[in-house]
């Protein structure tokens, strides 16, 4: 990757974002506050089903004279070891192609709705994919530049999912771990990041609510060694492993046993692209004692530490210019959002975290300059209250990421603004006992 010059940092917004950043106790949660009460009714109705979203991208497909591109990927729900029928196949997972991948341009890869319960990303994506669709000035001069490839909901089964016969949207996809479909013992442990039970949190009591469909929580199964298929294993190895839970945890990589992993890996091969955004929803924070914003997205340029491979022993790390032009991303993202004081610019970074097994973890670990969005509320704890300022919150740091790219004027971004924003404090609990999963 080209090297990258050095700005001047704003120091303005460096400082507003230190001094913002002090924690005393964690603030607990009030009545009327974030989280919902029990029976609470919690609307959905604004949020795209997954017909509704295919119909959606055909159309501006149709309407694009040729600037957009719409494939389909592959499929979710597909076994390592294949469909047995083609009534198998799940829902396509679709791509919009905004340029083809081209060495001589940049190329950014956007993934939303990993976890079928985070909706809002998705949204968002459908109207960047209208406004990329357009024929202005701004932004054929961004995609002269520049390829843009948005997967807008990667896992459309925990998207539509249905619990007594509502829709329900989960965290997992839909899948059965079957061990003996790979040659490996029926008593086989499944990789740590599968739902058994087909188990959601409850959105209007406390506990959870079994739906009972098993899958896995997609952003685990990712690998740094891209190329990596379980099946293709030696057996007796994987069957080690597996069994042993010093193994079989967050700190090794995924096991690339679900078809929704496969076919954004497989994207990602093709495009190779310079910088990978994953949207997420997330809890709720405020900035700090001092300052009871309530914080819309946290942010990530880093989420995976150098890894070796236990089957191979090769050994990945992040690129150190890979590393800067992340941190430049996130900065950008900041600066964006500083919009006076308001709740836009109440960022906060994402947790420490080491999770090779994710998406951006695997593709940083492969020279992907990476941004997480982290935005605030889940299906089960906001609904759709606050979609349109949160929508705003993912459209505009990637509307000015395009430009940037597109100028070069990413290469002015101090990478200190980055490193300075606010650590991540003053998570607002959970009052019910539903307060238990990691959100990314």
């Amino acid at each position: 990757m080209k090297k990258i010059t050095k700005a001047v940092v704003p120091a303005a917004l460096a400082l507003s974002m230190i001094a913002s950043s002090t924690a005393l106790a964690d603030p607990q949660s009030k009545p009327n506050g974030p989280y919902i009460e029990n029976e609470q009714n919690i609307s959905l109705s604004s949020y795209m089903s997954n017909e509704e979203l295919y119909q959606t991208l055909q159309k501006l497909e149709a309407s694009s004279n040729g600037k957009m591109k719409l494939e389909i990927a592959g499929y979710s729900n597909q076994s390592p070891d294949g469909y047995q029928t083609e009534e198998d196949k799940g829902e396509p997972l679709y791509i919009v192609k905004f340029g083809e991948a081209d060495p001589n341009k940049k190329s950014v890869l956007i993934t939303t709705q990993i976890h079928g319960n985070e909706q809002i990303g998705t949204e968002a994506a459908v109207d960047i994919i209208q406004k990329l669709s357009s024929n202005s000035k701004e932004v054929n001069e961004i995609l002269d530049k520049v390829s843009i490839w948005i997967m807008p909901r990667i896992n459309p089964e925990g998207a539509d999912n249905q619990y007594e016969g509502k829709w329900y949207p989960t965290r997992y996809t839909h899948q059965t771990w079957l061990p003996e479909n790979i040659d490996l013992p029926e008593g086989t442990t499944a990789p740590w990041y599968y739902n058994s039970d087909g188990s959601e949190r409850a959105q209007n009591n406390n506990g959870r609510v079994v739906y009972g469909i098993p899958g896995y929580d997609q952003n685990r199964d990712y690998n740094p060694n891209l190329d990596f298929r379980v099946e293709d294993q030696d057996k007796d190895v994987v069957e080690v492993f597996l069994n042993d839970r010093a193994t079989n945890n967050s700190n090794f990589g995924g096991f690339y046993v679900t078809a929704e992993a496969r076919t954004v890996t497989s994207v990602f091969q093709e495009l190779q692209p310079d910088v990978y955004v994953d949207v997420h929803h997330r809890g709720f924070n405020t900035v700090s004692d001092e300052d009871n914003r309530s914080v819309p997205i946290q942010l990530a340029a880093v989420v995976a530490d150098p890894y070796t491979d236990p089957f191979t022993g090769q050994q990945y790390e992040v690129d150190e210019d890979v590393l800067k032009l992340g941190k430049q991303v996130n900065a950008l993202a900041a600066q964006t959002l500083q919009r006076g004081f308001s709740h836009f610019g109440a960022i906060q970074k994402y947790p420490d975290v080491n999770l090779p097994g994710t998406a951006l973890g695997a593709f940083a670990l492969n020279d992907a300059a990476i941004m997480l969005m982290e935005i605030k509320g889940q299906s089960q704890t906001l609904g759709q209250k606050q979609a349109g300022m949160l929508k705003e919150t993912v459209k505009a740091p990637l509307y000015d990421l395009f430009n940037a790219l597109a100028d070069e004027s990413i290469n002015d971004v101090d990478p200190a603004v980055y490193d300075a924003i606010p650590e991540s404090t003053n998570r607002i609990t959970d009052p019910s006992t539903r307060d238990t999963e990691k959100d990314f």
